[in-house]
């Protein structure tokens, strides 16, 4: 059973979660009957994370954003959580109208206030963010974009690349992608993660049927991109995650010191990104 907000229009159906995350879980191009989410809703009955919870074991998928980090680090002398704080987290319905949704929360390790708009026009999905009273040193904010395995490709310019970890993966080599962003196939037992450096914020994915959805996202303020791919090689899952940051590196003081992360002037951040479907 869930309680998930829905709201359509000719060309789109959408799902969000508001009791965990405040993340879409379903997004249905009609005309194509396609839907561009993965989101295991088999496990959701048994979804019931708690703060400072493992991300991993429990994660099911959706189209989610990761705030104030990634992986457990300390930030202002405080351990911050696995994967951050907004998965957990119930958010508020602010406002709701018939083709758009206004949500907040207020993060439980940050205090920050959280407030995410999702609307729909057409055949394209439109998320805002605005994070205020942010006092923090410094912060990760990623988008993490669960898209299921479909013999599919992912097109972009980028510069340049480099995996995440090197003793993790089997598909890409140090200087060499081979077929992680083409060919994307289900139960291959192979899986990576790669960070992309120099894209230019619009990303284009066809699946087998060459259906088309087209993200772009504001990469002045998250001008990285990484990419974690499951070919049921990890955990058995079939997902690929696209994951605009404002941090080029998991660590974040290490980011801090190459100089690849992005961080507002001021205590608030404000960020979107659109997905279009054809």
């Amino acid at each position: 059973m869930n309680n998930f907000l829905g709201f359509e229009n000719e060309y789109l159906k959408i799902k969000v979660d508001t009791l965990f995350g405040g993340k879409i879980v379903e997004i249905v191009d009609k005309k194509n009957n396609v839907n561009w989410v993965w989101f295991d809703s088999d496990k959701y009955s048994k979804f019931k994370p708690i703060q400072f919870s493992d991300y991993d074991s429990q994660w099911i998928g959706g189209y989610e954003e990761l705030f104030p980090n990634d992986k457990i680090e300390t930030i202002n002398d405080k351990i911050a959580p696995d994967h951050g704080e907004l998965w957990t987290s119930e958010w508020d319905i602010v406002d709701k109208s018939k083709y758009s949704v206004d949500l907040a929360c207020k993060g439980y390790f940050s205090n920050s206030k959280v407030k995410k708009t999702i609307s729909i026009d057409q055949n394209k999905v439109t998320v805002n963010y605005d994070i205020n009273e942010i006092n923090l040193d410094y912060f990760l904010f990623k988008l993490h974009l669960a898209l299921p395995i479909s013999n599919h490709k992912v097109i972009f310019k980028y510069d340049y690349f480099k995996k995440v970890d090197k003793n993790f993966g089997n598909i890409v080599s140090s200087d060499k992608l081979n077929d992680f962003l083409s060919s994307v196939k289900p139960n291959q037992n192979r899986n990576d993660f790669v960070y992309f450096y120099g894209v230019d914020g619009k990303i284009k994915v066809t699946n087998e049927n060459n259906d088309m959805c087209v993200f772009e996202y504001d990469k002045s303020t998250l001008p990285y991109f990484w990419i974690f791919q499951s070919r049921g090689g990890w955990n058995n899952l079939n997902v690929n995650v696209l994951e605009p940051c404002n941090s080029g590196m998991k660590d974040l003081e290490e980011a801090i010191k190459q100089n690849k992360i992005f961080l507002p002037k001021s205590q608030n951040y404000k960020t979107w990104y659109t997905i279009e479907v054809s």
